[in-house]
């Protein structure tokens, strides 16, 4: 079993669910300035799917360089 974890996301119910100051700090915590988007977590889940068995028991954080867990 292993575990995509994709940092906030960029998701309609993300956005209700904090504050606009919480929104900037969670954009400026990542390298590229944004939230995490499903078309970037889409290819991995394919790929763990696919060609990623050799991987297990792993947590992939895929979150744009998140610095904060």
């Amino acid at each position: 079993m292993n575990n995509l974890a994709p940092g906030p996301m960029d998701t309609p119910s993300f956005y209700p669910a904090v504050d606009d100051d919480s929104i900037a700090y969670h954009k400026s915590s990542a390298m590229n300035g944004d939230l995490t988007k499903i078309e970037d977590i889409v290819p991995w889940v394919r790929h763990m799917l696919t060609d990623g068995w050799w991987a297990n028991g792993q947590t992939l954080f895929l979150n744009g360089g998140y610095t904060t867990r």
